[in-house]
C-alpha cells in the first residue's frame, strides 16, 4: 500500500502455485460516495473498489498474473516496486 495504489498478491506455497494479484486499487481514479441513505435503509458501506478487489464480489474480481494488468498499471507498480519485475521474482513477467 502506498499513496498511489493498494495491491495484494497470493500464492499457495504448499502447491507452489504462481503468485497472482488478488487486489489492486488505484487511488488516482475518481471515487464516488455511496448513494444517499433512505429512511430505514442506512448506508454504512464506504468501500473503494475499482480495478480488482480481494473480496471477489464482482465478476472482474478474479486473481490474475501481474502481466494481465493494464500497461499503465504495471508502470505504476514498477515505479514503486521495481523488484517485482526482476527476473526470478515470483510475480516477474520475465
Amino acid at each position: 500500500m502506498n499513496k498511489d495504489f493498494r495491491m495484494a498478491t497470493l500464492s499457495d506455497w504448499i502447491a507452489q502455485t504462481p503468485e497472482k494479484v488478488i487486489d489492486f486499487t488505484r487511488y488516482d481514479l475518481e471515487a464516488k460516495e455511496p448513494a444517499d441513505a433512505k429512511p430505514g435503509q442506512p448506508i454504512r458501506n464506504w468501500s473503494l473498489m475499482n480495478r480488482l478487489n480481494q473480496k471477489g464480489t464482482r465478476p472482474q474480481d478474479v486473481p490474475m498474473k501481474i502481466e494481465a494488468l493494464y500497461p499503465e498499471e504495471q508502470e505504476m507498480i514498477k515505479k514503486r516496486y521495481p523488484v517485482l519485475f526482476e527476473e526470478g521474482h515470483p510475480l516477474s513477467i520475465n
